[in-house]
């Protein structure tokens, strides 16, 4: 077993590591996540976007053990608690929650599996069964690192701590986001905030996580935190186009250009193949072959040489789904969803050749790509959620000690919380296309005359005209 050592961090400044955590971070396993970043290409808008996973699993342990501290837990708990923080990412494939997202497009799940997202159960195989880890890990103490994740191990303040509304996932990413973004959306009082922490035993569900009334302003910051974080950098308009972009090639890259690699990758598979190939990807893998000559001319090629030169598509309409017709915004608030794949694809090709033809003959505008690729058009649904609305599902039911008034929930007792309506809510649906123009003023006369268009088509689409329904 390796010595005990301090890393250094910029958030944090000293991150302390066991002997044994140690030598999981020095094992290639976990050193792998060097080359997963954080944000994917967020630093292609925030120059500073460029951490990655393995800081990140670095910050989650070391928040998971001030937490554990302040609830005082136990000695053997924390132990694992460490553990379990530190390798919650390790089932992270290239460019993080992009991964995710195509893997549960591609894989099937098995009943085994459960609930599990898919990328969940790779880092349950992985733990499981990486043979560097288990030198440095009991064949129990993975089990229970398993169990602790997935919310099956001890009392629910456990998993409340490395996974719940208050974990130190979230706290760790919203400050090291915040950092490396350049920003001061993300930050709030993490030592006030601990600070208010409290154990409190049911007799029914054990321990679970409650803050004190003196704590319900340090939450308030932090709900406001995640909220300015989730609209200022994580909805940026570049932000979406890029990630828009990258899952467009890698599904194209499936589905159409037929790339085997792509394949294996994203077709899940609970065997030891899959998870020695799965682990031989990251980042830089992913882009170095995919943007090499020998997928040269096909479509995710294409796209993927546009993002590694921030040659990227462009928003030439965005409109919120209310201010639609009626009969087209069931169906958009969805649009994006895998489950509505086919009907996507329609409506984009369906748009293509409209838009095409304004860019080319109206607007002095040209086309980056060839006029028949209609998949080079991606329309994007996605939802800014209310402060209240967002917290609804997450801290809303973090329970506050009110003393001899007995617990109450931080949705009733946050003044702030309960000042704001819920119902602002605001849906957008926008389409990224490959176009370009010469001056600010034919892309104001572009977007102009396609938001006309788009609109009128849009509603021809769903009521069928063209048969393009059918």
């Amino acid at each position: 077993m390796s010595e005990a050592r301090e890393i250094r961090d910029p958030v944090f400044n000293f991150i302390r590591l066991t002997g044994t955590e140690a030598d999981i971070v020095n094992s290639t396993v976990f050193q792998r996540l060097r080359g997963i970043r954080q944000l994917a290409f967020a630093n292609l808008v925030y120059p500073g976007a460029l951490h990655t996973r393995f800081e990140h699993s670095l910050g989650v342990c070391h928040i998971t053990n001030m937490m554990a501290k302040a609830l005082n837990v136990s000695d053997e708990e924390e132990r694992l608690l460490r553990l379990a923080a530190l390798l919650h990412d390790i089932g992270h494939g290239p460019f993080s929650h992009i991964s995710e997202d195509i893997l549960e497009i591609y894989s099937k799940k098995d009943e085994s599996q459960g609930t599990y997202k898919i990328h969940e159960a790779i880092t349950a195989d992985i733990i499981k069964q990486n043979q560097e880890l288990n030198k440095h890990i009991s064949e129990s103490d993975r089990d229970k690192i398993i169990k602790i994740l997935a919310s099956g191990y001890g009392d629910p303040l456990l998993h409340s701590i490395v996974s719940g509304p208050l974990d130190a996932d979230k706290q760790d990413y919203l400050l090291r986001d915040s950092y490396f973004c350049g920003v001061k959306y993300g930050v709030f009082d993490l030592s006030q905030l601990h600070r208010e922490l409290k154990p409190v035993r049911d007799e029914i569900e054990g321990k679970y996580l409650m803050i004190s009334q003196d704590g319900v302003h340090a939450l308030e910051q932090f709900v406001l935190a995640k909220y300015y974080i989730t609209n200022q950098v994580y909805r940026h308009r570049v932000r979406l186009i890029t990630d828009q972009m990258l899952i467009r090639a890698i599904t194209i890259g499936i589905d159409d250009d037929k790339i085997e690699e792509l394949q294996k990758l994203y077709t899940y598979q609970a065997d030891p193949k899959y998870l020695e190939n799965y682990l031989d990807w990251d980042d830089s893998k992913f882009m170095v072959m995919l943007t090499d000559n020998r997928f040269g001319g096909t479509k995710c090629h294409e796209l993927l040489m546009g993002l590694k030169s921030r040659n990227l598509l462009k928003r030439v309409y965005r409109k919120q789904i209310k201010e639609l017709p009626e009969i087209c915004r069931d169906s958009l608030f969805n649009i994006s969803k895998p489950m509505n794949k086919k009907l996507r694809a329609e409506l984009e090709s369906f748009l293509w050749r409209p838009i095409c033809n304004l860019v080319t003959n109206k607007c002095n505008g040209r086309i980056t790509c060839s006029p028949d690729n209609p998949k080079f058009l991606i329309i994007n649904a996605y939802t800014i959620k209310s402060v209240r609305e967002m917290s609804r599902n997450d801290e809303a039911s973090i329970h506050v000690d009110r003393g001899i008034g007995g617990p109450s929930t931080f949705e009733v007792e946050s003044t702030l919380f309960n000042s704001i309506n819920e119902k602002l809510n605001q849906a957008f649906v926008e389409i990224y296309a490959p176009v370009s123009y010469d001056t600010p003023v034919d892309r104001t006369k572009l977007q102009k005359m396609i938001d006309e268009v788009v609109s009128e088509k849009m509603v021809e689409f769903f009521t069928g005209g063209n048969n393009a329904t059918n």
